[in-house]
């Protein structure tokens, strides 16, 4: 992360934000992918999204059909709510308490989609992907995804 990234708690709660344009305009393209990736019929089947929206229960079909059939539709507006918040707030330089919950959880929605496509386990070798010429960008966003989502929540909560 560069050192014109600078996340921290604000008074009266929130955080303020001290991001480069280019990591605001990354971040709100992210988010806008996410939001189509969630929408695309085609996409509903990836690997990615089965991780965000995992089966109620992997070991009775119809109880994990039902769940879907009931809270699905809402599970993906909350997801695609969060994103459309980032994507209205990537330019802000003070984010309050909802609009913080807001950027978490898509900044980790877009890390579990791209974990996932990068195939990262427990015991991924992390240098490895960085000396990938084919993984290489893919696991520096990862990398900064994780460390900015970490960021947002220890300024949230400063205890």
């Amino acid at each position: 992360m560069s050192r014109r990234t600078k996340i921290t708690s604000a008074r009266g709660g929130g955080v303020d934000l001290e991001l480069a344009p280019e990591l605001r305009e990354l971040i709100a393209s992210l988010a806008g992918q996410l939001g189509e990736l969630i929408d695309d019929p085609e996409a509903q089947d990836s690997a990615g999204l089965a991780r965000l929206f995992p089966p109620a229960s992997m070991d009775d079909p119809l109880e994990a059909l039902g769940f879907e059939q009931l809270m699905g539709e809402a599970l993906r507006a909350g997801k695609r709510e969060s994103a459309a918040i980032v994507r209205s707030t990537a330019n802000a330089t003070h984010l309050d308490g909802e609009q913080t919950l807001a950027w978490m959880r898509c900044l980790n929605d877009i890390r579990i989609v791209l974990g996932t496509r990068l195939d990262i386990a427990e015991d991924t070798d992390f240098d490895e992907l960085f000396r990938d010429p084919l993984t290489e960008q893919a696991a520096v966003m990862y990398a900064a995804l994780t460390e900015l989502v970490e960021m947002l929540s220890l300024a949230a909560d400063p205890r």
